[in-house]
């Protein structure tokens, strides 16, 4: 007893009470960083322990980790992955593979993509070369299919001008993205949002439309290559006024899909038959076609070779102006069409702006349409800001894990652990014969279960983290059975000495397990990351911070 007091009020006592403070503010003042917090806490505390050979703070540091653990967990949600939380995983197929760099700049758009929609817990991780696993909270299918929408689309962004691209995503300033405040909408549009382009690019844009005035800007979202649309006649007209010739809406629409390529054609339903001689660009050529759309025009798209692309009707159909005497395109989602303002005289006669706007009108009436148009500001902004996909993606099928479910992983995870800690205890007491040894042994085990939980926790904890950490704790017991059985041995040699041998043995193992698990932890095989990261820590909570204090207390029971 004297021994710890004189150590609790000495010099290195209060050096370790003090770092001990400053960890707890961190984390409570920092929340959002604490799983690095409690990292570097472990590196800290594990120095101090591996240099200051005091048996009472050998057992301190590991103290100080455990209640760290603890007041992280009380005051700190703990973070579980959608194994155990519920939600949906959706697959992103990537249309060829891809090297490492191109890889992490996928997953890295995508995960900006996702900030904007406000999914903070959205994970994002690659599996291969040719795949990416998108896993968010929520099984809410509204919720899903808008993300759906969002993280699908390639994010290629133009703006054309009389058939000529004045403008693309690559030229916007991603920090000056963001929604457009009511007083500044003008017309119809009921939302809309700003950006900023880069003066090189304002200087080729006034370049573009000088001598265009009150010509439509066409604003394109991931706008189909080398495809054709198919309209009928109603599905053409369906928002025109009835005083405008399909002729007149015809070309409207084709001033709309005017592009200096010319890889975008109309054709009407109504003049298409099997006679037709509809030739594909190439054999990636695409059809969009309403969902509606009868047999016979499907069999006649696919045995001359193109790919179909079945859209809703209300996509399909383009938004007119309304009350002009020659109609125009406002707005046509089955192509991409955000909106179409039209240029003032001003910006045609070599002005150079750099800052722009894209706004339109949004669908329903009431609270409908107040939440059609916040989301639409949503995906607009999530994709410019998150910029262009540099390769072309399709969604796999989506896996749905109900809540339920997933606390029932987590329940009988917690029972696995529960039920191997008790096998260890009636092991260790059938090995020595020795009650007193099994009480260490049981506290060490609890003990970094806390703070690996805690440490896991504060990132995410899924089914192969839980495994990883059942497996450390049985990795912890096998280097607990080798310092009892280095301790308890009938040897004339010093007790020091006997602890550094066993020590030894666990340094060894501690390092093979790390090299073991790197790979793991690089191959990109999401599903063993999270074992591999839990195993890896394990070993060095073991090495620097629970096997010591193991020691020190088996230590003091053979003195005594």
């Amino acid at each position: 007893m004297d021994n710890w007091k004189k150590t609790i009020t000495s010099k290195k006592g209060i050096i370790l009470l003090v770092t001990f403070l400053l960890f707890v503010l961190s984390i409570y003042f920092y929340g959002r960083y604490a799983g690095i917090f409690l990292m570097f806490s472990l590196l800290v505390f594990g120095a101090l322990s591996f240099f200051w050979k005091e048996r009472e703070i050998k057992i301190l540091t590991l103290v100080c980790m455990v209640v760290l653990a603890v007041i992280n967990i009380g005051i700190n949600p703990m973070k579980f992955g959608i194994d155990f939380s519920g939600g949906t995983r959706i697959p992103v197929i990537l249309e060829h593979p891809v090297d490492s760099a191109t890889m992490e700049e996928l997953v890295d758009t995508i995960k900006k993509r996702a900030s904007v929609l406000g999914l903070s817990e959205v994970k994002v991780s690659a599996i291969g070369d040719s795949e990416i696993n998108i896993e968010v909270p929520s099984d809410n299918q509204e919720q899903i299919l808008f993300i759906e929408e969002v993280l699908s689309k390639q994010g290629v962004y133009e703006g054309i001008v009389d058939g000529k691209v004045a403008i693309i995503g690559e030229d916007i300033l991603p920090g000056s993205v963001q929604p457009l405040a009511a007083q500044y909408l003008s017309g119809s549009a009921d939302w809309g949002v700003s950006f900023s382009i880069t003066s090189k690019s304002a200087k080729y844009f006034s370049e573009v439309v000088y001598g265009k005035a009150n010509y439509p800007l066409y604003m394109f979202l991931d706008r189909p290559k080398n495809a054709i649309i198919i309209l009928s006649y109603d599905e053409l007209s369906i928002t025109a006024q009835k005083e405008h010739s399909i002729d007149d809406l015809v070309d409207a629409c084709n001033d709309a899909l005017k592009h200096e390529n010319n890889d975008l054609k109309l054709y009407l339903l109504e003049e298409i038959d099997i006679n037709s001689s509809l030739v594909p660009y190439d054999n990636k050529t695409k059809a969009l076609i309403s969902e509606d759309s009868p047999d016979w025009l499907v069999n006649y798209l696919s045995e001359n070779g193109f790919i179909i692309t079945f859209i809703n009707k209300e996509a399909i159909s383009p938004s007119f102006t309304q009350g002009a005497t020659l109609p125009s395109i406002i707005e046509w989602d089955g192509v991409g069409l955000l909106s179409a303002p039209r240029l003032s005289k001003s910006i045609t006669e070599g002005s150079i702006s750099t800052y722009y706007s894209i706004s339109g009108p949004a669908q329903g009436e009431g609270a409908q349409k107040t939440k059609d148009a916040q989301e639409n500001v949503k995906r607009i902004t999530s994709v410019l800001k998150g910029g262009a996909l540099p390769v072309k993606i399709t969604l796999g099928s989506k896996t749905v894990l109900p809540p339920q479910l997933g606390m029932e992983f987590l329940r009988l995870s917690l029972i696995g652990i529960a039920a191997s800690l008790l096998i260890i205890s009636i092991m260790i007491g059938i090995r020595y014969m020795k009650k007193k040894l099994i009480i260490p042994v049981v506290i060490i085990s609890i003990s970094e279960l806390i703070i690996l939980i805690s440490i896991l926790g504060s990132f995410t904890i899924d089914l192969a983290a839980m495994a990883g950490i059942i497996a450390a704790i049985g990795v912890g017991v096998d280097a607990q059975i080798v310092i009892t059985d280095e301790i308890l041995k009938k040897q004339s040699i010093e007790l020091q000495e006997k602890l550094e041998n066993a020590f030894k043995i666990i340094k060894i193992n501690v390092i093979v397990a790390i090299v073991a698990m790197l790979p793991l932890l690089f191959s990109g095989m999401v599903e063993i990351i999270g074992f591999s990261i839990s195993t890896i820590l394990g070993a060095l909570l073991g090495y620097l911070l629970s096997r010591p204090a193991y020691a020190a207390i088996v230590r003091d029971i053979a003195e005594h």
